[in-house]
């Protein structure tokens, strides 16, 4: 599900087979090893919590990732600064710790359990599995309230999910969690897809969601965030505090609660607006490169649009002018943005591409495909 290497945790690791060109063309992930007696599985990481035993969870990955979605009740932990940061780490050298960090390739956790073992912590393990593997199983993820009230943006939506919310976190967006159980039953019912499924005509499954109920223990936070995952939506937490916690707080609250969504994706480097990719394709005011393989082309594409598949786009310069603007796209998004990447390097100034679903983009806009 990565657009790019940048979407990995860092250090994560592969082993590549490359062909006579120098391309690799088998990239196989490094696993990390550790002790048996050094490892906890999801199943009885979600039974300490469960249970409420005294636990410390660290996540181990930058503070970047933590922010986005976390396990319940995780600390930042983040294994390139926990050596010089041991405040960060319970007194009690006697409590157990538990370090996750981004899955079985990623030495993040088992640096951060080397770290606290060597300073005297008895019970340390490892959870490599990690937050990929915590969210495969539906276990919730939660934001907490100091990061989001920074986030009170356009860019991030606020998910009222409670059955009366006279009053809400500012920008929130009602939509109760009855009304997706009763979506979710009927789409059952008809077998339609889930990954076509979605809510308020949200199309970006990649949009950061958090999900507000009274607690974050409320059935209705948790129906949501279940039933959200599983329409294949990638970054869903729930709001920690819940909204009794954000008004004791005393963040911004508001009583007029948005029926429709205003949320408007943020463009990548590089990536252009739907609608300005719209009226350069009408206009005819941008040279547009198909990057597809010519199998995806029977779809339907462009009329005027170049077609140089990925691997071939660097003997392929020829084509494609350095001035005026250049719109890559692809299929989603990823080829195109390697794409995007290659012609910045051989100097092109003045390049974009389409981070979206070419599809979708052409059918919202009304751009004829042939």
């Amino acid at each position: 599900d990565a657009d790019s290497f940048k979407d990995f945790t860092t250090n994560t690791k592969f082993k590549a087979t490359l062909d006579d060109d120098q391309l690799a063309s088998e990239l196989k992930r490094i696993l990390v090893k550790l002790p048996p007696e050094l490892l906890i599985t999801t199943d009885e990481l979600a039974e300490l919590l469960d249970v409420g035993k005294r636990v410390f969870i660290g996540d181990a990955r930058p503070m970047s990732k933590y922010n986005i979605g976390h396990i319940p009740t995780a600390k930042p932990s983040p294994a390139n600064k926990l050596a010089n940061n041991l405040d960060w780490l319970p007194e009690d050298k006697a409590t157990p710790l538990v370090f996750y960090c981004g899955g079985v390739t990623c030495p993040l956790s088992p640096k951060a359990v080397k770290i606290a073992k060597a300073n005297g912590y008895k019970h340390v393990k490892a959870y490599v599995a990690g937050f990929p593997a915590w969210k495969g199983e539906v276990y919730p993820a939660h934001v907490n309230a100091s990061w989001l009230k920074r986030n009170l943006d356009k860019h991030h939506i606020i998910l009222d999910v409670r059955e009366q919310a006279d009053t809400s976190i500012t920008g929130a967006i009602h939509l109760k969690a009855t009304t997706l159980v009763a979506q979710h039953e009927a789409w059952n019912k008809e077998k339609y897809a889930t990954k076509k499924r979605s809510f308020l005509g949200l199309r970006d499954k990649k949009a950061p969601i958090t999900i507000v109920a009274n607690s974050a223990e409320d059935d209705e936070a948790i129906e949501a965030f279940e039933i959200l995952t599983y329409w294949k939506f990638k970054n869903v937490a729930i709001l920690a505090e819940g909204f009794d916690g954000w008004q004791k707080q005393k963040l911004p609250t508001t009583p007029e609660l948005a029926s429709t969504l205003d949320y408007e994706k943020k463009l990548a480097k590089g990536a252009i607006d739907e609608k300005d990719f719209a009226k350069a394709v009408k206009k005819g005011s941008a040279t547009i490169i198909d990057v597809r393989s010519a199998d995806e082309m029977e779809a339907g594409s462009l009329k005027g649009a170049i077609h140089i598949p990925l691997e071939q786009l660097d003997k392929a310069l020829s084509q494609i002018p350095k001035q005026g603007l250049v719109i890559l796209h692809c299929v989603g998004g990823s080829r195109a943005a390697l794409a995007y990447t290659q012609l910045v390097k051989k100097g092109y100034t003045n390049v974009k591409f389409l981070n979206d679903s070419f599809a979708d983009i052409a059918k919202e806009n009304g751009i004829v495909l042939i």
